[in-house]
Formats: structure tokens, sequence, C-alpha cells
């Protein structure tokens, strides 16, 4: 990709997601921060960000990203009308040669079944996952939420240490990009160290040392929503988050079936809840 194509490329990006039923009116502030990540991941990651064009026409994106031994898969979006036919297979291809040399590789999936079959025949696992959304209800806050502390860009450094410990790399410049206009939350103490990430509804991602300390950052941004009136989204929830799901339910949320995530050469930490964009 080049920034020249940036324009094409968020324009099947969002195509795209309205075929999968995923229709999203975009302010023109988010609009501006979708291109903002494709130029991004040019800038940061370019041997990740590919374009396929059918004659002098953009139909297809893919990006993806390299982090100390972890690579991901940030976005794979085929045109609707040139799906079926082999452009998202070698897109996939040309972004899994960016993860030459690398030991952990993840992939955020939807739930359309040929995502899912091409991510299961490049060597990775399947986790099943789920997403809670709804208003929180946080009258059983635990106690524990006053460890956590409002956090901002002096605790990047901070952020990098707890990603290398639960996820194995750490983000980087990612925290650059990631933290405006977003609630940035953090605990260290003699219990556990951890962070977390809220933009809008979302928990956008979050990583600790131990269950305990990820559940006080979870039920910080419960606290906040709450404090907004705004829905809450939990995303990519697996069977190894179990203190995500007990906090969900607790809060009254509702469950649902998500789409799956893929691991080669791990597993799904535990105290962790990724970003879908960055992993």
């Amino acid at each position: 990709m080049t920034p020249d194509d940036v324009d094409d490329t968020v324009r099947v990006q969002l195509a795209a997601f309205a075929a999968a039923g995923e229709t999203i009116t975009l302010t023109q502030a988010q609009l501006a921060r979708t291109k903002s990540r494709h130029r991004y991941f040019i800038d940061h990651d370019q041997g990740g960000a590919w374009a396929a064009t059918v004659g002098a026409e953009i139909v297809g994106c893919g990006l993806a990203l390299k982090r100390e031994g972890l690579w991901g898969l940030s976005l794979l979006v085929v045109d609707p009308a040139t799906q079926s036919q082999g452009v998202g297979r070698q897109l996939l291809d040309a972004t899994l040669r960016y993860a030459e040399g690398c030991e952990r590789a993840i992939i955020q999936s939807s739930s359309d079944s040929r995502a899912i079959r091409a991510y299961a025949t490049s060597g990775f696992d399947l986790f099943p996952q789920m997403l809670a959304t709804g208003t929180p209800v946080v009258d059983a806050a635990p106690g524990s939420v006053n460890r956590v502390r409002v956090a901002g860009p002096a605790d990047f450094a901070f952020a990098d240490e707890v990603d290398r410990a639960v996820r194995g790399a750490a983000r980087g410049a990612d925290h650059g990009f990631i933290e405006p206009g977003t609630d940035m939350y953090a605990v260290d103490d003699a219990d556990g160290r951890g962070y977390v990430y809220r933009r809008d509804s979302d928990i956008y991602l979050l990583a600790a040392t131990d269950d305990d300390t990820a559940a006080a950052l979870l039920w910080r941004c419960f606290q906040r929503l709450a404090e907004l009136d705004v829905e809450a989204a939990v995303d990519h929830l697996t069977a190894e988050q179990q203190w995500a799901i007990d906090a969900c339910i607790t809060a009254r949320l509702k469950m649902a079936p998500g789409g799956p995530v893929f691991w080669r050469g791990a597993t799904p930490p535990r105290s962790y809840l990724p970003s879908g964009a960055f992993l």
C-alpha cells in the first residue's frame, strides 16, 4: 500500500463491513481516524500493508503488524463484488510473509466462514469467543477497583513492560496512536500490574499480570461507562478469560457468540483482552 491508496482501501473496508451487516455511520472525525490508521500501518509496518487491485481498481486491503516477535492481522477486507475470487487468500498470504521470524501470531476473525477456513488452514488454532454488551450495573463492583488510577502517556513504558509479560511483546509507538480520545487506567502495586484503554463503548484493550488486577481494571471501565450512561462492549472473551466473563455477568451484560480468535505458537493469554485493531 501507499498513502495514495488510503481513500480506496477505507472505501473497501466500509463496503465489506456493510456487506457483513456491520453498517457504520462514521462522523468526519471517525472517518479521519480510520484513514489515519491505514496510514499508520503504511508508516510503521510497510511490509504488512497491502492493497489488491483488479485492473486499476483497489478491491482489497490487508494490514498486519509485527512487534517484538508477535505478528498480528489487523484488517483483511475484500470488496463484496470481488469476494470468492481468491483475492482474500492472496492478501492473507502477503501479510503472512511479514510474519517471518515471529514466534507468535494472532488473528481476530469475523464469523465469516470463508475467513475462518482461510485462517484455520494457515497453521493457526481456533479459539471460540464471546461478546458482552449492555448498560453495566456497577453496584457489585469489587473493592479492588480502588487500586485503579487514571493513566496517560507517562505510563506507556510501564504498559510496554506489562505487555511483554502478558503477550510477549510491547506495543511501542502503538500507544501514541491508541491513546488520544480514550480513557486509560492503570494498576501498579504489590498485588499486580496492568492497564486498560476505553474508547466510547469499547473496552479497547486490557493487559494485566493477574486476573484480580484485570478484573479491577474492567470494573473501573464499567463504572466510567455507567457515569456517562453509555453501554459497554467487551469483545474477545475466550474460555481463558473467566475473570472477565464473571465480571460481565455480574454487571448484567448480555453474552452472545462472537467471531473466533486464531493463535499460532501460543494460546490466548488469561489476563488479557486484545484490541481488534492492535491485537
